[in-house]
C-alpha cells in the first residue's frame, strides 16, 4: 500500500514538471530586434459600449404575433388595453398540443385540444385575470 502512495506521489510529480516544462517551451520570447531599439507599442482602439435598447412593454396584439407558445411558467410585460398602462402577466402553459392562440380586444386564448384553455383576460380596473 506504502508503494502505491510513493508511486502517486511521483507520477503527480513528473505530471507537475512536464506541465512546467510545457508552459515554458510555449512562451514567447521577448527579443530586442537588430536596430536595439523597441517600438513603441501601439494603442489597440476602443470598442464603443453597446447601444442599449430601451425596454418598451409590447402590446397585447404583438405579443400574440410574436409568442411561440412552449410548455412553462412566463412573466410578460404588456401594455393594457384598456388602461394603456404597463402590467405584469404571468401565466402557466401545460404541456399538449395547441391548436390556436387567440386575441379578442380583451383577452387571449390559447386554445388546446384537450380542453385545458388558458384564458388571460384584461379587465376595465387596469388588473389581469387568469385561469388555466
Amino acid at each position: 500500500m506504502r508503494s502505491l502512495k510513493c508511486l502517486n506521489g511521483m507520477a503527480l510529480l513528473v505530471l507537475a514538471s512536464a506541465a512546467s516544462f510545457a508552459s515554458a517551451q510555449f512562451a514567447p520570447e521577448t527579443l530586442p530586434p537588430p536596430g536595439g531599439t523597441l517600438s513603441a507599442p501601439q494603442a489597440v482602439p476602443e470598442l464603443p459600449p453597446p447601444a442599449a435598447l430601451p425596454l418598451r412593454p409590447m402590446t397585447v396584439s404583438e405579443f400574440v404575433a410574436s409568442f411561440k407558445p412552449l410548455p412553462g411558467k412566463y412573466e410578460v410585460l404588456l401594455i393594457h388595453p384598456k388602461t394603456g398602462c404597463p402590467v405584469k402577466v404571468c401565466f402557466t402553459l401545460p404541456p399538449g398540443c395547441i391548436r390556436n392562440v387567440r386575441f379578442t380586444g380583451h383577452r387571449i386564448v390559447f386554445d388546446y385540444k384537450c380542453h385545458r384553455d388558458v384564458v388571460i383576460r384584461f379587465l376595465c380596473c387596469g388588473k389581469v385575470w387568469v385561469r388555466g
